[in-house]
């Protein structure tokens, strides 16, 4: 069965580029070599990308859906060829999309160090999602819908000091990135509460009940 992937994230915006076809010179973005690769399964990949004040990647292709966020406020250039480049102002957790298929440079247009994180769905064709974002009732919670592909969903949740989830079932796999630096605690039928700490810019996995 295909299973489609959904992304927890917090704080974000949404943006779409354009398509190019492909080119056997250009890279694929594992290849890269400003991208990290952070965390791979067979639903999604996610890489950290740090560029120098004018430093720019080289050509790499996205061949499927994305999403790429700021840990800091940050301007960098889409540079796709034969276009004119795409300038974007991203704020701190700002998170911009694309359904990918296209090949570009990304290039750092702030005076200080460019540190993004970078989301890609390893297929297109995953299927799509049964039910609405967040399932679930929530306390001094603020949640956000973000974006949806037939691979991939993102949705944010900002938490006051105690806020919480009720008690809920999940669909689909998750993959959890930290804007900000967190606590959480978890708690799961028949084990012992247990305690999440993450740093901004950290991302764990969660599998489906």
């Amino acid at each position: 069965m295909k299973v489609p992937l959904q992304i927890a994230v917090l704080l974000l915006c949404t943006v779409v580029l354009g398509q190019e076809g492909p080119s056997a010179a250009i890279l694929d973005l594992s290849k890269e070599p400003h991208h990290k690769l952070l965390f791979e399964n067979s639903q999604v990949r996610a890489f950290r990308l740090e560029l120098q004040p004018g430093e720019a990647t080289l050509p790499h292709r996205h061949e499927h859906p994305y999403a790429y966020l700021s840990l800091q406020p940050l301007t960098i250039a889409n540079e796709v060829r034969g276009r004119p480049p795409v300038v974007v102002e991203l704020e701190a957790g700002e998170v911009h999309t694309s359904k990918g298929r296209f090949t570009l440079a990304e290039r750092n247009k702030s005076p200080e160090l460019a540190d993004l994180i970078v989301i890609e769905a390893s297929r297109a064709d995953a299927g799509d999602f049964t039910g609405p974002m967040g399932r679930f009732r929530f306390h001094d919670v603020v949640f956000g819908e973000l974006f949806q592909f037939p691979a991939m969903r993102t949705y944010s949740i900002v938490l006051a000091a105690g806020g919480r989830t009720e008690k809920h079932e999940e669909q689909y796999d998750r993959l959890l990135v930290a804007v900000s630096d967190l606590k959480l605690r978890e708690d799961v039928d028949e084990q012992p509460p247990s305690e999440i700490l993450m740093k901004a810019g950290e991302m764990k996995w969660f599998h489906a009940e």
